[in-house]
């Protein structure tokens, strides 16, 4: 009887040891969690979120230097040059990233403006035209054409875009607005006309009355 429970403790104890083996060895070939540090890309994206403009520009320097590099990191390189003040910077990586993403409609509406700032008005009247020519222009587009005929003292391709901007979307305050602006500032009103000169019936000189026909 003793013997019995002896062998029946020892099988048990090999069960238990058994076990604990086996659950030793799973853990040993549980592969590890690693954890995926964020890509400069992001860590660009969100240094430019915060506002930390050099630190963007250098992480997304670095990302638009990756092979097969993605063009956010272009236009994200662009609007950290733009924080720190580095205009030359700024446009250049946004064409890049426009090279890329040409039918990019507000990024090119963004550069046309960019370029209205520092009155290169050829340069802006390119990228507009850009997004006209791929059948994407909008009411935007034709307000930001407007405008640049506007600053030029160009009245009639002024009103014109106005209102082809207003076809498009006839309630874009905008261009109501600077069509009024236009009108104001820059057409050339219709002269009033001249008053009729006024004749009169009659006449008096020395004394007599003078009827029409007697002068």
């Amino acid at each position: 009887m003793r013997s019995t429970i002896f062998r029946a403790a020892g099988v048990a104890g090999a069960l238990a040891a058994g076990l604990l083996v086996s659950a030793c060895q799973q853990e040993a070939a549980a592969p590890p969690i690693i954890v995926q540090a964020p890509s400069a890309l992001e860590q660009g994206m969100t240094a430019l979120r915060m506002g930390d403009y050099a630190r963007a520009a250098a992480w997304c320097r670095q990302a638009a230097g990756e092979v097969a590099a993605s063009p956010q990191a272009f236009a994200c390189l662009g609007d950290a040059e733009l924080g720190m003040g580095n205009r030359a910077g700024a446009e250049a990586a946004w064409l890049a990233y426009l090279d890329r993403v040409p039918n990019d409609v507000p990024r090119r509406h963004a550069l046309a403006r960019f370029y209205m700032q520092d009155g290169r008005y050829p340069q802006a009247q390119n990228q507009l035209d850009r997004v006209s020519q791929m059948g994407l222009g909008t009411a935007e587009t034709f307000f930001l054409v407007a405008e640049i005929f506007r600053v030029q003292g160009q009245c009639q391709p002024a009103l014109g875009s106005y209102q082809q901007s207003l076809r498009l979307d006839a309630s874009y305050a905008p261009s109501h607005e600077g069509m009024q602006r236009a009108q104001r500032e820059i057409c050339p009103r219709m002269p009033a006309p001249a008053p009729r000169p006024r004749v009169q019936d009659r006449m008096t000189g020395g004394g007599a009355v003078l009827r029409p026909g007697q002068w």
